[in-house]
């Protein structure tokens, strides 16, 4: 449950990105913190740090887990190449890696694909 102080500063911080005043990736960081939804502004301005190679560059290794934040607002968002993707960037840095397979099975839900969602959930 988030409380109405974090409520304020999450409303806070996205009037200020959304005015141009910066702060997209704080803002990013205090929804994933937060565990809210909010994805059509995690896909806006996720992509727009993704987009920018300075500021994608910056992140660091938090540039991974940036990826694996637009994948999921981009299936809520029903941006199914988006969220493909992101997958695809996440499967080359982390070949072996279970949590990017559930990025998958999760995908293939968002496509109404159950049958192979399924079959690839009891792979884990």
């Amino acid at each position: 449950m988030v409380s109405k102080t974090e409520e304020t500063q999450l409303n806070r911080l996205e009037n200020q990105v959304d005015n141009g005043g910066g702060g997209a990736w704080e803002y990013l960081c205090l929804v994933r913190k937060l565990k809210v939804r909010r994805s059509e502004k995690v896909l806006k301005y996720g992509l727009s740090i993704l987009n920018d190679p300075k500021k994608r560059s910056a992140l660091g290794p938090e540039e991974w887990t940036l990826y694996e934040q637009l994948a999921i607002a981009a299936m809520d968002y029903q941006c199914l190449d988006v969220a493909k993707d992101c997958i695809k960037v996440l499967h080359k840095k982390f070949p072996e890696s279970k949590r990017v397979g559930r990025l998958d099975c999760m995908l293939l839900e968002a496509k109404g694909s159950w049958a192979e969602a399924e079959k690839l959930t009891q792979a884990f």
